[in-house]
C-alpha cells in the first residue's frame, strides 16, 4: 500500500513540475532570445545586420527598386489592384553620415568608417516580436533579467526620433552592441541596433 502511494505522489509531483515548465516555454517564447540577436548585430524582422557591406546594400536595394518601377509602369493594361506598399528606396548623404532609406527601415553608416559597414540600423515596425505600440512594461516583463538604461529621448540617445515629445529610451548593451527600444507617449515607435562604429 505505501508503495502505491508513493508511485502516485510521484506522479502527481511529475505532472505538476511539467505543467510548470511548459508555463514558463510558452512565456519566455513570446520574446525573442535578444542577447543573441544584439552579439550578431540584427534585428530578426530585418534583412540586413550591422557589419553588412554599404555597397551590398544600396546594389540589392536599386536592383530591387527598379524592377518594382518596372513592374508598376503606367500602362493601360496594368492595374493596381494589389493592396502591397510600394516598395521604397533612397540615399540620403549628410555632412558625416550617410542614410540608406528604405521605408519603414533605415540604414546607417558613418562616412569615416565606411569599410566597416552599416552601423546603425532602426526598425519603424514590429521588432524582436513587439509590435508598435507595446508598453515599457511588457519588454521589461519579457526579459526580468537584463538591466535595461531608461532615459528621456533627446539626440544623444534616439538621433533619428529628437523631434518626439514626451519620448524615452530603453536600451541594454551586449559586447559593443546596443539595442535600444524607443518610445513616445509610453508606446513603442521604433527599435534600433548599433555598434560602436556609429558617431554622429
Amino acid at each position: 500500500m505505501k508503495k502505491l502511494f508513493c508511485i502516485i505522489l510521484c506522479l502527481v509531483l511529475c505532472f505538476s513540475l511539467s505543467a510548470c515548465g511548459e508555463k514558463d516555454k510558452d512565456k519566455s517564447s513570446n520574446a525573442a532570445d535578444l542577447e543573441y540577436y544584439a552579439r550578431i548585430g540584427r534585428i530578426p524582422e530585418v534583412d540586413y545586420v550591422l557589419g553588412t557591406d554599404v555597397d551590398k546594400i544600396t546594389a540589392e536595394l536599386n536592383k530591387r527598386l527598379e524592377e518594382e518601377n518596372k513592374k508598376h509602369q503606367e500602362d493601360p493594361n496594368h492595374t493596381h489592384d494589389h493592396d502591397e506598399d510600394e516598395f521604397f528606396f533612397e540615399v540620403f548623404e549628410g555632412e558625416k553620415n550617410v542614410l540608406l532609406d528604405n521605408g519603414y527601415i533605415s540604414y546607417y553608416y558613418t562616412k569615416a568608417n565606411k569599410d566597416k559597414g552599416v552601423s546603425y540600423i532602426v526598425n519603424y515596425d514590429t521588432a524582436y516580436g513587439f509590435p508598435l505600440g507595446t508598453v515599457i512594461s511588457e519588454i521589461k516583463a519579457a526579459y526580468p533579467d537584463f538591466e535595461f538604461i531608461e532615459q528621456p529621448l533627446d539626440a544623444n540617445n534616439a538621433f533619428f526620433a529628437d523631434y518626439i515629445m514626451d519620448g524615452t529610451v530603453l536600451s541594454t548593451p551586449f559586447d559593443g552592441n546596443v539595442i535600444s527600444f524607443v518610445f513616445q507617449n509610453n508606446e513603442l515607435f521604433a527599435t534600433a541596433i548599433f555598434n560602436d562604429n556609429w558617431s554622429k
